[in-house]
């Protein structure tokens, strides 16, 4: 199993890196630098890619040494996959070769190392790379070797750039990755890398082949978040790691940082992503307390990234489901849209900007270091230690039914005014994420259709409230860009009329709901 914590870094610091002290008192000799290229296989219809693996033959001078790479995952950039490799005598990959060093009941080479697949493996991207290595001993006893890469990722006439560090733990403790990672950042900035190369080379792939099949490109690289399968034997600690390691790798998948910064989608889904996070947080802070600095960063970053979302909502959604008019010069709905679009390109630049610095690296960091060390046990109260030994089914069955009782609490009051209804919205949306976080132990007779309900409710509570925002928008519209008074007056008044409407439809979901069980929860067997 490869472990290693990969960094982006812009090739602008990459002089200071290689000159930087702790490289210097660390280093067992000084650092080697080598020239590497790396062709990827896989079959035309990518079914080692389809299989969660990567295949590679690289050369370094007259030495080619071929690597598959399977499994594992990415949390808080800490990589960990398996890994297999062997000297081919050339460019071409050997699967008999990697077959002799699985072992013989291993279901990824019944799968992936077939003399069927072997036979149609062919090239389908490159990577050139100047890498210069340090084999490093940390202060731990641990051994690192520290890899600065620099080049590029190549398909086609198509290619992306790369400059990146990879700490490769050879022996000793993970957590001396990021204690060095975090000692590193303090002057070198430095982002969390998810993407592999093999990721950003099928991406150039895919790229590649929806232009000659005259496929437009994506709109967007969005992700969102993987299915959660946890175990109904799982205690209290797996499934908090489990469940807000999925969070955060929903986060960091749709870095807006890294690709284009106006993508609407993307932010969405990380702003979601966050919002889960906090969720899952909250889910488990009677047991399991988030240190008050950590909770700190991230509402920042949930401020960093929220009010760029607001007005991506304001000028494609709220605006544009106002009526057509011809133009005029007293009402110009176009005219508001363009103002609240180039409010909201502003905001997602601003936005980019903050997941860049080495503010959110330095969260990441400590919140993954904090989650692989378990380190909340060191300031645990009694209670705390009892509560943590309960079974999981318990747990399940008491915060659910905590949930849809502050649902039911809150719900009576929604219709009171504006900020009754945003705290009935957040009480949904909190027993959503904790239902769908907690689906793998619930009997799904129940938890389908009353997930469904759940979520149009709170479908229709975000559409209340995207017009409760909409309104204070739009008063800044009105103050910021006076001509556009007559627009947002305009607006505003048919807005109101939406939401007469969605509190009239937010009165049947809210009943609909009602009438649903709340999920049972499954017995550990």
């Amino acid at each position: 199993m490869e472990t290693e914590l990969k960094l982006l870094l812009s090739p602008a610091h990459a002089q200071a890196l290689r000159h930087h002290p702790l490289l210097a008192r660390h280093a067992e000799a000084p650092p080697l630098t080598k020239d590497q290229t790396g062709v990827y296989f896989d079959t035309p219809e990518l079914e080692l890619r389809q299989h969660d693996a990567g295949l590679r033959v690289r050369r370094t001078g007259q030495e080619y040494i071929q690597t598959l790479k399977a499994g594992g995952g990415v949390q808080g950039g800490l990589h960990q996959r398996n890994e297999w490799e062997s000297p081919v005598p050339g460019e071409q990959p050997d699967l008999a070769l990697l077959r002799q060093l699985m072992p013989d009941d291993a279901a990824l080479a019944a799968r992936v190392l077939t003399p069927d697949i072997a036979g149609r493996l062919t090239a389908i991207f490159a990577t050139r790379i100047q890498r210069t290595i340090w084999d490093l001993v940390l202060d731990d006893g641990s051994t690192v070797e520290f890899v600065l890469d620099q080049g590029t990722v190549e398909h086609a006439q198509r290619q992306v750039p790369i400059c990146e560090i990879e700490l490769e733990l050879k022996q000793g403790d993970p957590l001396a990755l990021f204690d060095f990672a975090l000692a590193l950042l303090r002057d070198i900035p430095l982002r969390i890398g998810v993407q592999s190369k093999a990721q950003r080379g099928y991406a150039l792939y895919h790229a590649q082949l929806r232009q000659q099949r005259g496929e437009p490109a994506l709109s967007s690289d969005s992700s969102k978040a993987r299915p959660l399968h946890l175990s109904k034997k799982a205690g209290l600690e797996q499934a908090f790691g489990a469940i807000v390691g999925n969070c955060l790798e929903q986060v960091l998948a749709n870095d807006i940082a890294d690709g284009d910064p106006q993508d609407i989608e993307r932010l969405h889904q990380m702003r979601v992503g966050v919002r889960r996070l906090r969720s899952g947080l909250r889910l488990f802070d009677e047991v399991i307390a988030l240190p008050e600095a950590l909770s700190d960063e991230i509402e920042w970053l949930s401020e960093s990234i929220g009010a760029a979302r607001d007005w991506d909502v304001l000028a494609d959604s709220t605006l544009a489901s106002l009526p057509t008019l011809e133009r005029s010069d007293a009402i110009d709905i176009a005219a508001l849209q363009a103002a609240a679009r180039k409010r909201a390109r502003a905001l997602h630049a601003s936005s980019a900007q903050a997941v860049a610095s080495p503010r959110m690296t330095a969260l990441v960091l400590q919140l993954s270091r904090w989650l692989l060390a378990s380190q909340w046990r060191n300031a645990m109260s009694q209670s705390q230690r009892t509560a943590l030994e309960q079974p999981l089914m318990d747990f399940v069955h008491d915060r659910l039914h905590h949930d849809a009782q502050r649902l039911q609490k809150r719900g009576r009051k929604m219709e009171d005014d504006t900020e009754s209804r945003h705290r009935t919205r957040i009480a949904a949306k909190k027993l959503r994420y904790d239902t769908e976080f907690f689906h793998a132990v619930l009997d799904q007779r129940d938890s389908k259709p009353f997930l469904k309900a759940l979520s149009r409710l709170q479908d229709q509570l975000g559409e209340m409230n995207d017009i409760a925002v909409a309104e204070r928008l739009l008063q800044e519209l009105r103050r910021s860009h006076p001509a556009l008074g007559s627009g947002v007056a305009f607006a505003r008044g048919h807005l109101a009329a939406q939401a007469a409407h969605g509190q009239a439809k937010g009165r049947k979901l809210w009943k609909k709901w009602k009438g649903l069980m709340l999920p049972r929860v499954l017995t550990a067997t």
